[in-house]
């Protein structure tokens, strides 16, 4: 398996668009930043657009990193993301493993099926204070779909 800030250099060009560093990950956490000068808006605030893709690509890394025998063969299929507080610096976002019980569900129906679902939740930090939270579903599949 591919470290995820390899495969996000090499498959996903919107992140290096918007400048996003993987800053921490592994199968528990992940921590991606995005640089307030290449994702402002005219606001002189964080634009919600790249909020919603470091999200969404914080927790699609989280998912990766669970489950090598998918190869990245992860789509997002739904997701929400609330506002909480303008960000008007450099954003932090955070995706934690969910419980035991989820992941152990997902491996069993990843194993018995071919896919699976997985709901991820991602928080977002400016200068320590929660910006945005985000919760999307991802469908995970050992072909290609």
């Amino acid at each position: 398996m591919q470290p995820i800030d390899q495969f996000i250099a090499q498959y996903i060009p919107a992140a290096q668009a918007l400048n996003l560093r993987v800053v921490e990950s592994s199968p528990q956490r992940v921590v991606i930043k995005a640089p307030f000068e290449c994702n402002s808006n005219h606001h002189h605030t964080m634009f919600g657009g790249s909020q919603a893709l470091l999200a969404t690509l914080n927790a699609w890394s989280l998912v990766y990193l669970n489950f090598p025998e998918a190869n990245g063969n992860i789509v997002i299929r739904s997701s929400q993301i609330r506002y909480l507080k303008p960000a008007p610096s450099d954003v932090i976002a955070v995706s934690i493993c969910p419980d035991s019980l989820e992941m152990n569900l997902a491996q069993q129906m990843l194993t018995k099926k071919g896919k699976a679902k997985m709901t991820i939740q991602c928080q977002l930090y400016c200068d320590d204070i929660i910006v945005s939270k985000w919760t999307g579903e991802f469908v995970l599949s050992r072909e290609l779909f």
